[in-house]
């Protein structure tokens, strides 16, 4: 006798055997297989994040801890980005204010949302982009503590209100809270991160060039050392551009933040894709990717 099984409860009315009915079992494991990515797609993106957790850890460690021990090794938005990740916000850490401003504007946190530009704006776990007074706009970041409140390094302040983090004439740029990522939104959540390397990128190391790992330029610059200066905005790297055509050695310039676009360099061309290796595309991590080279996101090529 061939003996028959049943595929846990939730088939309980369907009577197979894997002699016979094959075809069913096959069509019922990819079902189970895309349940399964389904569940585990809302999951990723719906994960929440804990304010309190990010706003305590901030609190405990606005004066310096083994994570973040002083400001020349913890500076502002390490450590803003540190207590984010400690409330599981899950986009790694930036080290530049005004890159995570731009990823803030860019949409490329999903469930992240403006919800102002004043102290009154500030609650726990909020991400405070401000103006020091003297360096520009993004020129430092705070983790919110309380209504109103924020905790910082560089230099070290715990729930104090923002306006005395910074010089005569500085200001807050924006209050970033997380709001939570609708699963009703869950397809144009999933790709707004691949959009930004999230999901699609592979990871790679970025050994010996783990220094320059929030800095999509310098990393390019270590891979080729040829790459000139002077390439801070889009406008720039659109001015350095001297070529359209691909090959491993050159730096690809390609569409991406708003304000700074994006650098990477060419190791591969093959079959219509230019593959490369970036840095900072998926926050402070190195990873290696490829577009179409007819895409329109791609600016053009630096080349030796």
């Amino acid at each position: 006798m061939i003996k028959s099984y049943k595929y846990f409860n939730f088939f309980k009315n369907i009577d197979f055997n894997f002699h016979y009915n094959f075809t069913t079992y096959i069509i019922m494991v990819k079902f189970l297989k895309f349940f399964g990515l389904l569940l585990l797609g809302i999951s990723t993106v719906s994960a929440t994040y804990d304010k309190t957790a990010a706003a305590t850890w901030a609190q405990s460690c606005a004066y310096g801890c083994s994570e973040c021990p002083d400001d020349s090794s913890c500076g502002c938005t390490y450590f803003t980005t540190h207590a984010m990740s400690h409330g599981n916000w899950g986009h790694g850490y930036v080290g530049v204010c005004k890159d995570l401003w731009s990823g803030f504007k860019a949409g490329k946190y999903p469930g992240w949302t403006l919800s102002g530009a004043s102290e009154s704006s500030i609650h726990k776990g909020d991400a405070v982009i401000m103006n020091n007074g003297h360096s520009g706009d993004a020129s430092h970041c705070c983790i919110g503590t309380g209504s109103g409140l924020v905790s910082c390094h560089n230099p070290g302040h715990k729930d104090v209100p923002a306006s005395s983090t910074w010089y005569s004439g500085g200001y807050i740029n924006a209050v970033y809270t997380y709001t939570g990522v609708s699963t009703t939104n869950l397809t144009d959540s999933i790709n707004t991160n691949k959009s930004y390397g999230l999901l699609g990128d592979t990871l790679i190391s970025c050994s010996p060039y783990d220094a320059d790992s929030c800095n999509c330029v310098y990393y390019a610059r270590d891979r080729q050392p040829k790459l000139p200066t002077g390439l801070t905005t889009c406008a720039d790297k659109k001015s350095k551009v001297n070529s359209h055509t691909p090959a491993p050695g050159c730096v690809l310039f390609r569409t991406g933040d708003p304000t700074y676009c994006h650098a990477a360099y060419v190791t591969k061309v093959a079959n219509g894709n230019v593959y490369y290796d970036q840095a900072n595309w998926t926050p402070c991590k190195c990873s290696s990717d490829y577009l179409s080279t007819s895409s329109s996101a791609i600016l053009g090529y630096w080349c030796p």
